[in-house]
């Protein structure tokens, strides 16, 4: 009897190594979950995000606006924090930008300043820009 059960469960035995020890995998248990979460349009953690973790559970009828819970003001901060850490990154990338054009702008003159000092006319050149 346990011959049947074990070979309906081989496909998640491996063979390890030489000696044969077996082990049974449980990831492919997660995958099916969470295949099945993406085909049916979910995402992988519920509470990431979605119109009842984003949206407000009531609103006033006068028009007055409902407090944010805590999942929206935790939300709110993260994204805070994200735009924040975007914007340094951004004006180092820029200063970066910037000043490697700046080095390279110098690095140009400094050798436009050697060719010049190098090249001066001669001869009959020199003498008639002098007149």
């Amino acid at each position: 009897m346990a011959a049947p059960t074990i070979s309906r469960l081989a496909f998640g035995l491996k063979t390890i190594g030489q000696n044969g020890t077996r082990s049974i995998s449980t990831s492919y248990c997660c995958l099916v979950e969470e295949d099945w979460r993406y085909k049916n349009g979910m995402p992988r953690n519920s509470n990431a995000y979605g119109p009842l973790t984003d949206g407000r559970d009531f609103t006033f009828v006068d028009g007055r606006p409902t407090p944010v819970n805590s999942g929206q003001r935790r939300r709110l901060e993260q994204n805070k924090l994200h735009a924040d850490k975007i914007i340094q990154i951004v004006k180092e990338m820029n200063f970066a930008v910037e000043r490697n054009r700046g080095l390279k702008q110098l690095k140009e003159e400094k050798r436009r300043e050697i060719l010049d000092s190098k090249l001066k006319p001669k001869g009959h050149l020199l003498l008639s820009k002098d007149k």
